[in-house]
């Protein structure tokens, strides 16, 4: 199963395989994410998915969770991801 995550609209442009990017876990309000991307492969609609919606899609990303943004950005220590080898829909 995927974790999809709502990223900024600039991030989401941004972003290429391999690189990271953070944001909020769907679902589960207030929990952050940072993401180190896999690879990009091409997203396939869902008849459930919002059509004002865009997404992209990673597979082999590692995923370290936290409950605030600034506790992402004291994250120094990238050696033991949560989630490991997770496939991540991005979406804005």
């Amino acid at each position: 199963m995927a974790l999809r995550v709502k990223v900024e609209r600039e991030d989401f442009d941004l972003v290429f395989s391999n690189g990271w990017v953070d944001g909020l876990v769907q679902g589960r309000r207030g929990l952050w994410v940072y993401v180190e991307l896999g690879t990009e492969q091409e997203y396939i609609k869902r008849p459930s998915d919002d059509p004002r919606t865009e997404y992209r899609l990673f597979r082999g990303c590692d995923v370290f969770f936290a409950e605030s943004r600034e506790q992402l950005e004291a994250l120094t220590d990238n050696t033991n991801a949560e989630l490991v080898n997770q496939t991540v829909i991005l979406y804005c």
